[in-house]
């Protein structure tokens, strides 16, 4: 059986879901928190892995950086390709896996943002990944991933709620974690325009610290935690789970 995330028609059932105006109106002030950390300045050689409908490419390309954007989803890609088109962007896209992509020190900084790591049941792929990512970077080059923490789930957590969006979509969600909290599904059942649908996922939960033994088994240091995309503590009042991580000189 296919997985969620094999799913064409999942990415794209789901797209206005995942991509909602406040995720897409935030877009240029992450990237501007993403150079920060990593210590770089347009331009530079970037990585956007998954990159889904360009929101960060876009805006690393505006600032001038040489931006490769990847994604397994066509439908996402054409998206992107047609922002950066009518904005004359000059932006390379590639259909390809996460498993799979590598390209032997190519860019200065590469980004996994918006919990885009975990999908895979076995952990080695997942590995695999960050593998890549490594391999991709030139030495001194950066990796910054942006995830939903085990630890703020655990401190967030609530089974099942409910949200609209503002075209008038109603979204309820039920979560569950199995796997002793190592593995979190979630189930959105999608209200639009009278019509039920149903868009069942799941992944991998990352704690700060396996996060950063997956990062130093690729070979990554140093490696910096931080709560938030401005470098806040990764503490009990922390909203994400960012990692910046890199390759040694």
């Amino acid at each position: 059986m296919t997985t969620w995330h094999d799913q064409d028609d999942w990415w794209e059932g789901a797209a206005n879901i995942i991509f909602h105006a406040y995720a897409r109106e935030h877009a240029p002030q992450q990237v501007e928190q993403v150079l920060a950390l990593a210590a770089f300045e347009p331009p530079i050689r970037v990585l956007d892995l998954p990159c889904g409908i360009g929101r960060h490419t876009l805006e690393f390309a505006r600032l001038g950086c040489r931006v490769t954007a990847v994604d397994r989803t066509q439908a996402y890609l054409d998206v992107a390709e047609q922002q950066a088109n009518e904005l004359g962007l000059n932006i390379e896209f590639i259909r390809e896996d996460m498993r799979v992509f590598q390209r032997p020190e190519s860019f200065d900084l590469a980004v996994n943002l918006y919990t885009s790591f975990g999908y895979f049941k076995d952990p080695d792929e997942d590995q695999r990944v960050v593998d890549n990512f490594y391999m991709s970077l030139r030495p001194g080059g950066v990796l910054v991933m942006d995830l939903a923490g085990k630890e703020v789930i655990a401190r967030i957590f609530q089974a099942r709620d409910w949200r609209e969006l503002e075209d008038g979509t109603l979204i309820l969600e039920e979560r569950t974690t199995t796997a002793d909290w190592t593995w979190f599904s979630n189930r959105w059942i999608v209200i639009r325009d009278g019509e039920r649908r149903e868009y069942p996922f799941s992944h991998r939960i990352y704690g700060a610290s396996d996060l950063r033994r997956v990062l130093e088994n690729a070979g990554f240091e140093p490696i910096r935690i931080y709560g938030d995309l401005t470098g806040g503590e990764y503490d009990h009042t922390a909203q994400r789970l960012i990692a910046v991580a890199r390759k040694p000189e």
